[in-house]
């Protein structure tokens, strides 16, 4: 069977999924932390029985910033549409607690006839949904470390999930550690001399804060662990990529310029600059890929992101590198043994007003994210010789 006519089954079979059973199909919209994209699309594709199709945004299945599955639960038969748009865990809270539609978390794809049982990528050009709020936000903050408290959603932890600080493409390998105390002091100033990370009292050279915006959870992790404060005003960088300020990053380009990161409004909330920051973690770890030019200015660039992330912008021979935190090297084991604290919980959060087969499937994609594998992006509950009550609080066994 040729591509073409393949896909032109694939397609024909989405169609057939959806039209069969229209009349009792549910459709379930999933936002929130981009943190836990990768580890909850595969737990979607692992509670589909095995004639589901499905297709994504760009190249990456894990790293997609927007997907969209059709199928049938193998719990329940329940035939499903399930689209995904991720921005950030904070974002996804807000727009469940205020029955959002604006904002790039609730543009949901709308690729019927191009999903494929393979996985059709590159669909990130639309065509979209008629704007329309999420059901299901993934958060790996609690709800009660943000601004959006009321109402109360219904809460599944469902994993673990580490962060780390990694230093970019061509800075230094003695800037290999973050403590506490940097790290408040970093992120309060968004510049250092490099010489209070490498030890050596002459070394000037500056090293540059780059980070996520008000819609993250990522930040919220990143400020509460070293107790810089949730809610604190940081100071945080915007890069220019081939002289575009805002451009994305690659291997194949270069940081030519710095500044503060301008004023931005975030679903609907204005943001001061220097304070707000990049949309997605996979931003960050693009930018902390791509080659630096600014040597010249003495300017190497930190940054902080989810482990998947993290991954994503030191994998190869990219030279951005995983910084140790408080001494701690990163591994998967530090963090179940309570040696490395850099890691908060990952949350399944929706209204107490979801019922039905819609609540059935959001607690089956939760009981899902528990027993499939979840690595990188997270670590089981399960396997966990620790725990705390919270971001940044004591971790105990």
């Amino acid at each position: 069977m040729n591509k073409f006519v393949s896909t032109m089954v694939a397609g024909a079979a989405a169609l057939a999924i959806a039209g069969s059973a229209s009349a009792q199909t549910v459709t379930l919209r999933i936002t929130g932390s981009t943190a836990f994209r990768g580890a909850t699309h595969n737990a979607i594709l692992a509670m589909l029985q095995t004639n589901r199709v499905y297709g994504y945004a760009g190249t990456s299945f894990t790293g997609a910033g927007q997907a969209q599955f059709i199928g049938t639960t193998i719990v329940g038969n329940i035939p499903v549409i399930i689209k995904t748009s991720w921005a950030g865990s904070v974002g996804g809270i807000q727009t469940l607690t205020q029955n959002r539609t604006d904002g790039s978390n609730t543009k949901w794809m709308n690729n019927d006839a191009s999903l494929t049982v393979g996985g059709a990528s590159g669909l990130s050009s639309g065509p979209y949904d008629a704007p329309v709020t999420a059901d299901v936000a993934m958060s790996d903050t609690f709800q009660g470390q943000t601004p959006y408290t009321s109402p109360t959603l219904t809460k599944v932890t469902v994993g673990v999930v580490p962060f780390a600080w990694v230093r970019n493409t061509g800075c230094p390998s003695g800037v290999d550690n973050m403590t506490t105390l940097q790290a408040q002091l970093f992120l309060a100033s968004g510049s250092l001399p490099i010489g209070l990370f490498t030890g050596n009292t002459n070394d000037t050279v500056i090293v540059s804060l780059i980070g996520r915006d008000q819609d993250s959870g990522t930040r919220v992790v990143s400020f509460a662990e070293p107790a810089f404060g949730v809610f604190s005003a940081p100071f945080q960088n915007q890069l220019a990529v081939n002289g575009v300020f805002g451009a994305n990053g690659s291997t194949t380009n270069s940081i030519t310029g710095i500044q503060p990161y301008p004023d931005t409004t975030v679903l609907g909330d204005f943001y001061a600059s220097p304070t707000a920051g990049y949309a997605s973690g996979g931003t960050v770890a693009g930018l902390l890929r791509t080659p630096n030019a600014l040597t010249g200015a003495g300017t190497h660039i930190i940054g902080y992101v989810g482990i998947s992330d993290a991954n994503t912008a030191t994998n190869g021979a990219s030279g951005a590198a995983y910084m140790k935190y408080n001494g701690v090297d990163y591994s998967e084991d530090a963090v179940r043994a309570g040696k490395y604290t850099f890691w908060s919980y990952e949350h399944l959060m929706y209204r107490s007003s979801l019922t039905g087969n819609s609540k059935t499937v959001a607690d089956t994609l939760a009981n899902t994210i528990k027993t499939v594998n979840i690595s990188p992006a997270g670590i089981h509950l399960g396997t966990m010789g620790v725990s705390r009550q919270g971001e940044g609080l004591v971790v105990s066994p």
